[in-house]
């Protein structure tokens, strides 16, 4: 009919697209809206729940039974025969010996070691000559004044080092002691006496 449109029979028309709207009831965006909210906040409540510092948690306890004693070990060292030297006068090259005897009365075995000198009460020409040897032997008999010290020093240069041999709780090991005059010594330190000199053993848990 003229001036009348042509009807709407949804079809495109003129090369155009057709454009439909679906106009959504305001009960299904409040439905969306709520959805994607509670998303959100269950987020937020996990995130607070990994953070917190109050947790409870179920805990319970037993005796391991009765209870036991700890002791701790000791090391302990001493002198069973005192340390007999030979009087015999030295002179230079000489050496004289003597025989000591030392215990394990501790409860760990023990590295014996050679700790230093004590040097004699009066300080001499003859005593700052002397050279002091030390050494483990098998008995007496071995101890002689041709035996090779393990260690040797002087009173200005007293030693320390290991002597070698291991004690096990309750062994005695014998010491070889020398004593001797350098061949260096000076004739000042002739008709001299040396007294009251000593040797420092100890030893070491292994």
């Amino acid at each position: 009919m003229p001036g009348c449109p042509p009807p709407d029979d949804g079809y495109p028309e003129n090369g155009q697209q057709a454009v439909s709207f679906r106009f959504a009831k305001a009960g299904d965006l409040l439905k969306t809206y709520l959805l994607a909210s509670a998303a959100i906040l269950g987020a937020t409540l996990l995130a607070t729940a990994a953070v917190g510092e109050t947790y409870a948690l179920l805990t319970s306890s037993a005796s391991a039974g009765q209870a036991v004693t700890i002791q701790a070990g000791s090391a302990a060292l001493s002198i069973t025969s005192p340390l007999v030297m030979s009087d015999a006068p030295l002179y230079p090259g000489a050496r004289n010996v003597g025989t000591v005897e030392v215990r394990n009365d501790g409860t760990v075995s023990l590295a014996l070691r050679l700790f230093g000198l004590t040097p004699p009460t009066a300080q001499t020409a003859l005593s700052e000559n002397l050279i002091v040897g030390a050494r483990t032997v098998s008995g007496a008999s071995e101890c002689t004044s041709s035996l090779t010290p393990t260690i040797t020093g002087t009173f200005r240069s007293a030693p320390v080092a290991e002597l070698g041999t291991t004690l096990a709780p309750g062994a005695t090991a014998m010491l070889c002691v020398s004593v001797g005059l350098s061949v260096a010594a000076p004739s000042a330190s002739q008709s001299q006496t040396a007294t009251s000199f000593g040797l420092l053993i100890d030893g070491r848990q292994v």
